[in-house]
């Protein structure tokens, strides 16, 4: 059972603590514990309740009325919602549910549904991106267990590799992008986002994969050929060591490189002619 601190809560359902803090005084919709300095902690119960409540409230239904339904009208009203009102904007608070409970079945049929409705690259931008932000946050500082992501970060894994193999081959002499992660970054899911969406449009990659070199990479460069670099970039970097592969990234390999992910969003980007975001080949 995890231990959730307000700003956890804030964070994985969207609702700003001073929020919560109000419906929980004026409303008593959560009785979280205390710590002996008065601090709020909350259990897995609460923050399933919290994610309910809030498909309930983001669809049009009053607080005041929220707080007088058991638990049961609850979860009947959020799966009407879902299932009969066809409601989008429940996704990504049932993906966090089905997480915390270990759900396997349930983390998939959300994501097929909302595939078979709005198509892969729809659902990927506008839900798992949310979905995966809310809990790298809490991932990194140790709130949602290592268990946890790796379960629902394989699933999206897998459907990612799915989607990218029942794309055509493209047919090309020369490979537009070599994709990659640096040297000691083992996070692929926008790494494969990225080769999707390139491979979709009718480009030629190579997929290079994860922790890669880049004098390997700089070794092969002239059996390769490649026009373009991409890479992504998601944790494990101090500022020194992001300024450092770029440095490396120049003077090795010296192609247009397109970068993209948390460390590049933390960092940004140094001014450079051959030194890109990512969101300009593949769109926000």
């Amino acid at each position: 059972m995890a231990d959730f601190k307000i700003k956890d809560l804030a964070i994985l359902t969207g609702i700003k603590a001073h929020t919560i803090r109000m419906w929980e005084k004026r409303y008593g919709l959560l009785e979280p514990e205390r710590t002996s300095t008065k601090i709020r902690s909350y259990c897995d119960q609460d923050l399933v309740r919290l994610l309910n409540v809030a498909i309930l409230y983001e669809n049009g239904v009053k607080i005041s009325h929220i707080a007088q339904l058991s638990e049961a009208e609850i979860i009947e009203k959020v799966k009407k919602i879902y299932d009969v009102d066809g409601s989008s904007s429940a996704v990504v608070s049932l993906l966090v549910q089905s997480m915390i409970n270990v759900d396997c079945q349930s983390f998939e049929r959300i994501l097929n549904k909302a595939i078979t409705k709005e198509g892969f690259e729809t659902v990927y931008r506008n839900y798992m991106i949310t979905f995966l932000e809310r809990i790298g946050v809490l991932w990194m500082v140790g709130t949602i267990s290592p268990l946890q992501e790796h379960f629902v970060s394989n699933i999206i894994r897998q459907k990612l590799i799915v989607e990218i193999d029942r794309l055509p081959m493209v047919k090309k002499r020369r490979v537009d992008a070599v994709l990659f992660t640096p040297e000691g970054e083992f996070h692929e899911i926008s790494l494969l986002f990225y080769q999707y969406i390139l491979k979709k449009r009718g480009f030629r990659t190579l997929y290079l994969g994860v922790s890669l070199p880049i004098t390997n990479l700089k070794n092969h460069l002239s059996i390769i050929h490649p026009k373009n670099i991409v890479v992504s970039l998601v944790s494990g970097m101090s500022k020194d060591q992001y300024r450092s592969f770029i440095d490396q990234l120049l003077v090795e390999v010296n192609l247009p490189s397109f970068l993209g992910g948390s460390i590049v969003d933390k960092f940004g980007l140094p001014e450079h002619d051959i030194i890109f975001p990512v969101k300009d080949w593949i769109g926000e």
